[in-house]
Order: C-alpha cells, then sequence, then structure tokens
C-alpha cells in the first residue's frame, strides 16, 4: 500500500466533501428549496459536516467511507429535524442534543415517533448494507508516519471543536448570517439560514444557561415585600397527604372551534366545582414536559432563564430547594411515579436532587395494563392509592402521567379502536389529521375518567388528601390547531390547560387562573405550612393578573431571587445590603 499525501490529500479531500455535501444540503434543507440561496449558505451549513468526515477519515483511513458517514449523519439530522416540525412545529435547538447523554431512554420513547412501513426498512437496511460494503471494501490508506496521523487528527479534532464552540476565527467566517438570525423565533431563523448554521448560532449565542442576577432589583423587591420580617412556623395539629397528578397533554379540547360543544372533560368540570380551578399558563407547548414539572417542583419561573430548553440537565446539577425539601422539613416522606425510562429527561438524577424520598418508574409496572404505547392512566392511579397508607408519616406522591403522550398516529395500539374511531371530528380537517385527533382524544377521556376515579378514591380516604392536579402542555397536534383555530381567537401558543387544588375537607368553587410556578405556593398555603421562598410566590401571585403574555408582579426583581435561589447564593436582606 502506498502511503496517502500528508496534507494537499486533506486539503482536496476536504474541499470536495464540502462541494457534495452542499449540494445535499441544498436538497435537504427546507430553507434552500423554494428559493434559490446565497452562495455561501449551504458551504456554511455543509461545512460541520465535513469537518466531522475529516476526523472520521483519520481514524478509519478510508475515504469513501468516512464521506459516506458524514452524509448519512446530515440525513439523520434533517430527518429528525422534519419529524420535530412535523409534531411540534419548531426546529432542533441545541438543547435538544442533551438526549444524546441517555440515548436508550430517549430512543425508547423517539422510536415511536419514526415512520413504520416496511419500504422505510428497506432503506434503512440498505444504507446499512452499503456502509457494511464501504467498510469491508475500501482499503485503509497508509498516512506517512504514525506521529503524523496523530497530528492530523489532533488538527482535525481541534477544528472540528473550535467550530462547535465559535472561536473567533469561525465566528467571523458566519458573520455575515448575523443579520438573519432572529433570537425568538428557531423556525424563522432556520428558514434564512438553513439548519446546521442556526444551530451554531444558537449554540454561539445561549452557551451560559442562567443570566447574571441583579442584586439591586432582587434587593428593592425584597425590601418592597419586608424580607426577613419574623414569621412563627406552625405546624397543624394534622397534615394531609398530598398528591400531585401532573397529567399528560391534558387540554381542554373545547376550546377548539369546532369542539366547542363538546362536554370533552365531565369528570374534571365534575370536580372543579367543588375546588379552586382554573386556566394554568405553562412555560411548554407541545413537549418539554420537564419545563412545567420544574417550575411545579421548584417555583421558579422557566421565563428567567431564557438560554435553557431543559432544567433537568442544567440547572438541577446540584441540590436545589423546592416543594420536596419543604415538605420534608415538615415531616412528610415524597415517592414519585412515572411508567417511563428513569433515565429520560434525566429525570432520576433529577427527582434526587429535589429531595424525593423514592422514585418508581416504567420496570416497577412490570405487568400494568397499556393504553397506547405506554402505561394507562387508570394503572397509574390504582398505583397512587396503593402507595397511600393510612398511618405513618404524612405523604407527597407525584404521579407524572404517560398514556395521553403522543404520537396519535393510527397504528397506535389501543384497548378500544371502536370507541376511537366513533368520535367524531370537524370535517374539514386533512384525514391524517383527524385520526390524531380521534385518538387524541381517546386518550383524553381515559385521562379523564382516571382523574375521577382518583377524587373519588382520596374523598373516602380517612386521611385527609389533597389533590393538585394540572395538564403539562397542549398536546403535539400543530395542524389541527392551525386548522380549526380557537375559539378565544389567540394562537395555540397562548392556550392554557386545566388545573385543579381539590380539597375534601373544604370544597368550594373557586376560579383562580395561574402559573406553573405559582402553584406551589398555593398548596403549602392551602394546608398551611410557611416557607420564605413561597410565602413571597404567593404574595406575588395575589398581585399578579395570570393570562395569555402576563408578567408576573415585580417580575426584575423576581427574576434576579429565581437566579439567585438556582445558583444557591444568599438572598440579599434589604436595598442597603448589595454585594
Amino acid at each position: 500500500m502506498r502511503y496517502a499525501p500528508a496534507w494537499s490529500g486533506d486539503i482536496a479531500y476536504l474541499l470536495l466533501v464540502v462541494g457534495l455535501l452542499s449540494i445535499a444540503v441544498a436538497t435537504l434543507d427546507p430553507a434552500f428549496r423554494a428559493v434559490e440561496p446565497p452562495w455561501p449558505l449551504p458551504l456554511l451549513n455543509a461545512l460541520p459536516a465535513a469537518l466531522l468526515g475529516l476526523v472520521a477519515w483519520s481514524l478509519t483511513r478510508r475515504p469513501l467511507l468516512s464521506f459516506w458517514i458524514a452524509l448519512l449523519l446530515l440525513a439523520a439530522l434533517y430527518g429528525v429535524n422534519a419529524l420535530k416540525i412535523e409534531h411540534l412545529e419548531t426546529p432542533l435547538l441545541p438543547a435538544d442534543f442533551v438526549m444524546l447523554g441517555t440515548p436508550q431512554a430517549s430512543a425508547g420513547l423517539l422510536l415511536h415517533y419514526l415512520p413504520d412501513s416496511h419500504d422505510d426498512w428497506l432503506r434503512l437496511a440498505g444504507l446499512g448494507i452499503v456502509t457494511l460494503g464501504l467498510a469491508l471494501w475500501e482499503p485503509a490508506q497508509l498516512r506517512s508516519g504514525r506521529r503524523m496521523r496523530v497530528l492530523h487528527l489532533l488538527l482535525t479534532l481541534l477544528l472540528a471543536i473550535t467550530l462547535f464552540a465559535g472561536v473567533a476565527p469561525w465566528r467571523s467566517l458566519y458573520a455575515r448570517e448575523d443579520a438573519r438570525f432572529v433570537p425568538w423565533s428557531p423556525r424563522e431563523t432556520v428558514s434564512k439560514t438553513g439548519l446546521i448554521s442556526g444551530l451554531l448560532q444558537y449554540r454561539w449565542r445561549y452557551a451560559e444557561p442562567v443570566p447574571m442576577p441583579d442584586h439591586a432589583a432582587a434587593s428593592d423587591l425584597l425590601a418592597r415585600m419586608d424580607w426577613g420580617a419574623p414569621t412563627p412556623r406552625v405546624t397543624p395539629a394534622a397534615l394531609p397527604d398530598i398528591v400531585i397528578l401532573q397529567s399528560e397533554s391534558f387540554f381542554d379540547a373545547s376550546r377548539l372551534n369546532g369542539l366547542d360543544d363538546r362536554d370533552v372533560l365531565p369528570n374534571y368540570r365534575a370536580l372543579a366545582a367543588e375546588s379552586v380551578h382554573g386556566d394554568l399558563w405553562v412555560p411548554a407547548f407541545g413537549g418539554g414536559t420537564i419545563r412545567t414539572e420544574f417550575e411545579v417542583l421548584t417555583g421558579l419561573a422557566m421565563r428567567y432563564f431564557p438560554r435553557n430548553e431543559y432544567p433537568y440537565f442544567q440547572l438541577v446539577d446540584h441540590a436545589l430547594p423546592g416543594l420536596v425539601s419543604v415538605l420534608s422539613e415538615y415531616g412528610y416522606r415524597s415517592l414519585a411515579l412515572h411508567p417511563n425510562d428513569p433515565a429520560f429527561w434525566n429525570r432520576a438524577a433529577a427527582l434526587r436532587q429535589l429531595g424525593f424520598d423514592a422514585f418508581e418508574s416504567e420496570a416497577d409496572f412490570p405487568d400494568a395494563p397499556r393504553e397506547g404505547y405506554f402505561v394507562s392512566d387508570q394503572a397509574l392511579v390504582d398505583r397512587i392509592v396503593e402507595r397511600l397508607p393510612d398511618s405513618g408519616p404524612p405523604q407527597l406522591v407525584l404521579a407524572i402521567s404517560m398514556e395521553l403522550h403522543g404520537p396519535y398516529d393510527a397504528r397506535k395500539p389501543l384497548g378500544d379502536h371502536a370507541r376511537r374511531d366513533a368520535i367524531a371530528v370537524p370535517d374539514r380537517l386533512p384525514a391524517d389529521s383527524a385520526g390524531r385527533l380521534r385518538t387524541f382524544l381517546y386518550h383524553l377521556d381515559n385521562a379523564d375518567r382516571a382523574l375521577g376515579r382518583l377524587a373519588e378514591a382520596l374523598r373516602v380516604r380517612k386521611r385527609r388528601t389533597l389533590l393538585l392536579f394540572y395538564g403539562d402542555h397542549l398536546p403535539g397536534l400543530p395542524i389541527t390547531f392551525r386548522t380549526l383555530g380557537f375559539a378565544d381567537g389567540l394562537p395555540a401558543e397562548q392556550q392554557p390547560v386545566p388545573w385543579l387544588l381539590f380539597d375534601p375537607a373544604a370544597a368550594e368553587a373557586t376560579r383562580e387562573d395561574s402559573a406553573a410556578f405559582l402553584l406551589p405556593g398555593r398548596l403549602l398555603a392551602r394546608i398551611g405550612l410557611h416557607d420564605d421562598w413561597f410565602a413571597l410566590s404567593e404574595r406575588l401571585r395575589r398581585e399578579t393578573r395570570v393570562g395569555p403574555g402576563f408578567v408576573p408582579a415585580g417580575d426584575a426583581g423576581l427574576g434576579a431571587l429565581t437566579q439567585l435561589r438556582q445558583r444557591g447564593e444568599p438572598l440579599p436582606r434589604s436595598a442597603d445590603a448589595q454585594p
């Protein structure tokens, strides 16, 4: 075997691969299909994949195989991006790649969204055969000595790493795309820059998840609220058990035009008639359950962490005070129930940092009945009731449901296909969207029935038990939302989900619209338990008029305090006590 030229061949290979991948990008990227893009855009979008191909060449010494690997990675990236846009109408963002840290858990859920036809499997098999054929057929090229090969690998890695890190020379190369960057609209950004260039821009600009707090604003708010004034700690004579049921994609579908005459949530409405209840604004849409979950468990609003998409990966990397830790101080034992892979969303590690004593996940539901791809809500309710003893210390049970999770396509295995097929939906929906809406409404009815069963079980318990129930976000039905529209005329992203706080010992019908991060303070106030942070939250809740696009009372100061609390830094005592 002859030696390949050390650097001239690399440069030629890089130029060739960039050119070929640019053609692939121009074909795959939706931004470049409708109009002919300015010539640098496909090149800039192809360059990262080309550098990865060069790294692969350094490792395998097979140029064709390396180019093929780069092409497959590029195609996979655009394929996943297309699926995300189809279900959530937003493109891939850098934060989505944290899911690569839990590949088994992520794959278990995301595989349900992949096309599942005979032709698709044949295509995948064909790609695998080509890859294996190249690996076996293409001979490895020898480079000029071991030291030179190591130097080549280090240099190509350096180029790739500095690109992804956004070192100055690379930023200068991509600087002409700054005018196309629209920070508040990822979809608009990638429609102008291309997917990969947009990913790099978001990665470079928003690498730091936690903004620096404004200590002065924090001090001003605390001074206005008379923070630190002595408050006697009084423990009620009998502490109630607490059940928090976070219901996946639970949404009042009667808000949609064409369904506004339906009583789609009879059990919720009956329970709301004797509960504190209302509309709830959450920091997630179509997905991102842990954003809402994080707010409810910590009382920290995601609006103050605008660069963070998935808080359990970056904001809960240390012990974080919140609802669980406060209840623990009053003697509560805490249990989380979630019939899914515990590694997904980094949930097992995060719940541990938030103070939960125990966590039962999918492996603890081995024989539980399923509806669709996931453990049924009825089975989850049964487990909640089983885990509530009639004696011993007070209990906090957080249950995170899965049944109503997407996808909602027709191939989903259901317990009663006839009931699903009999659900009427508006005629103007496309056939696929109509089928998905029927499947969603089928599972929504199941979730509503499960809520009713749980409320009745808690009502007859000897120990008083409070139920905090809410939906985590709207479902991923973008075509349905766009086709039907909403009765209030607002877009899908501004629609609320239902919530209620049911206390069998003191039934009352009180309308109270709220936000996810305000719920823990409201819950503790109902029980009569004091904590400085949540008492502040409850005072601000009373001053806040919650609704579409609302701004919390004391917004600037609350934001600074939220960031300080997440960092674990002490809160200032007055406007004079600034660092």
